[in-house]
């Protein structure tokens, strides 16, 4: 198949969080199944042009966004890493800044409809240029939820595109592109689509909702997920919208691409190993103590690396921050986000000096070395659509303490002291005690078997978490939307 996958984040060129690893991800792992794919996404002032062999295709294309307008746009190309895949960006005066989608004040763009409305308009028009066939669009989250609804619309006749069909990912439901209709009068979209019944969501404008109702096929990124959505606790209000799709979803848990995550070859921890010796995991722990100035000891190590943000539970952790550090562990912290969250953690940084370190950043090294040098995971998340740290530190043999949520109930099994069974230790509850007891009975183990603990450690190692499973399922999808027939 001719699949053009689309998002406004692509490894590594673009991130901010897990959409940006997975957009690079799954193209690759489709076109190892023989899977023709080009990748769209936009061209940033972040985007290191030079590092990344990005070249100028074509200047001064025009890009229609309604019947009247039209926006002015320069597209690059390069070719993805270990692979064939070509990378096409979009550089228009509304994408070409420096935060991806907020400015310096930290406030989104007021401006971000018509940012994400000229980039799907314009992957259109470089398509026409390159003159390339497609099959299958692949677009993810909000920034790209018009294009099935333009697939179905504005290009349904034309000639390279109406055979064309669309799969639209949930990444996070939480975050709908939800804006008023004055933002988007420049898209002339007609009145008629503008109800709540189509586009329209109580009295204003939602994208999100717009790629769930004009999809040919809607997936989300864990079988888990896919129930949670459709609920109200869980839905953000898009339940019922996505109950009538019910019978087009999909969940479909993410893998890891092993060519970046994967400690027998991680260029950037200190000390490469696998399940058969973990020796060179303790010169990891050793190696992170030291570089974050804490005490070089056996005391088991906590580590987090998150949006500090609500959703991640982290208030829970603040709450029995005393008590986890009464266990005599220690804690480190990696991540940026809610400024009232970093700073109660940096106070707690100040007591425990020796055992505590709170990194308010974004390091992609540090959050490597983190993986590998922590004994145990902490993701005590509100819901977690998927995750991906919880698989990453299972293959680094770090034992995941999650919340019984989204991906995380997918993929991390609660461990049985008795038989050994299991992958982590799991809470169900949002609850401050019980994530404090599970943190509790994975220090025990630590402290009281070590045996059982280095055994638990071997078995997630060996787990299978490479795409390929996934990269099957995504081929089923594929096929699933190309025979869909849908009438809008």
């Amino acid at each position: 198949m001719k699949i053009v996958f689309v998002s406004a984040e692509v490894v590594p060129y673009s991130k901010t969080g897990g959409l940006g690893d997975v957009s690079s991800a799954i193209p690759k792992a489709m076109e190892k199944l023989g899977h023709k794919v080009i990748i769209f996404t936009p061209l940033y002032k972040s985007v290191d042009v030079k590092k990344h062999d990005i070249k100028l295709v074509k200047k001064d294309l025009l890009a229609p966004i309604g019947n009247e307008s039209e926006v002015i746009f320069d597209l690059y190309e390069t070719i993805h890493p270990d692979s064939t895949i070509p990378v096409y960006f979009i550089k228009n005066a509304y994408l070409y800044r420096k935060g991806i989608y907020v400015g310096e004040d930290g406030e989104d763009y007021p401006d971000s409809p018509i940012r994400f409305i000229s980039f799907v308009k314009s992957i259109f028009t470089a398509l026409e240029l390159i003159e390339a066939p497609v099959d299958i669009f692949h677009v993810n989250d909000w920034h790209s939820g018009l294009l099935p609804f333009f697939l179905k619309t504005d290009y349904k006749e034309h000639e390279l595109f109406k055979d064309a069909k669309s799969v639209f990912t949930i990444h996070n439901i939480g975050y709908q592109g939800v804006y008023g209709f004055e933002t988007i009068k420049d898209a002339n979209i007609p009145e008629i689509y503008l109800n709540d019944d189509l586009l329209g969501f109580h009295g204003v404008f939602n994208f999100m909702k717009a790629g769930i109702v004009y999809t040919d096929v809607l997936t989300t990124v864990s079988s888990k997920y896919a129930e949670e959505i459709q609920t109200k606790q869980f839905g953000y209000g898009l339940e019922k919208v996505i109950k009538t799709r019910k019978d087009d979803l999909y969940g479909i848990v993410h893998g890891i691409d092993l060519t970046e995550w994967n400690p027998k070859t991680d260029e950037l921890i200190p000390k490469n190993y696998d399940s058969r010796s973990l020796k060179g995991k303790e010169e990891c722990k050793n190696y992170l103590q030291d570089k974050l100035n804490l005490d070089v000891s056996d005391k088991p190590m906590i580590g987090i690396i998150s949006r500090l943000a609500t959703q991640k539970g982290l208030d829970l952790v603040s709450k029995k921050f005393k008590k986890i550090m009464d266990l005599g562990v220690q804690f480190v912290l990696l991540g940026t986000g809610d400024s009232k969250i970093e700073k109660n953690f940096k106070n707690r940084e100040k007591k425990y000096s020796q055992d505590c370190s709170i990194n308010i950043e974004f390091d992609n090294r540090l959050a490597h070395q983190i993986e590998a040098g922590a004994d145990f995971f902490l993701m005590p998340s509100r819901y977690e659509p998927c995750g991906l740290n919880q698989l990453y530190s299972m293959l680094y043999g770090t034992v995941p303490i999650v919340r019984n949520t989204g991906g995380l109930s997918d993929t991390v099994q609660n461990y049985n002291e008795e038989t050994g069974e299991g992958s982590g230790f799991v809470f169900d509850r949002i609850n401050a005690d019980d994530m404090f007891d599970a943190i509790e009975r994975a220090v025990n183990l630590y402290k009281k078997d070590k045996a059982k603990f280095v055994k638990l450690q071997k078995n997630i190692m060996n787990k299978d978490f490479s795409w390929n499973n996934a990269a099957k399922q995504w081929q089923k999808v594929y096929l699933k939307a190309k025979i869909k027939k849908i009438k809008m």
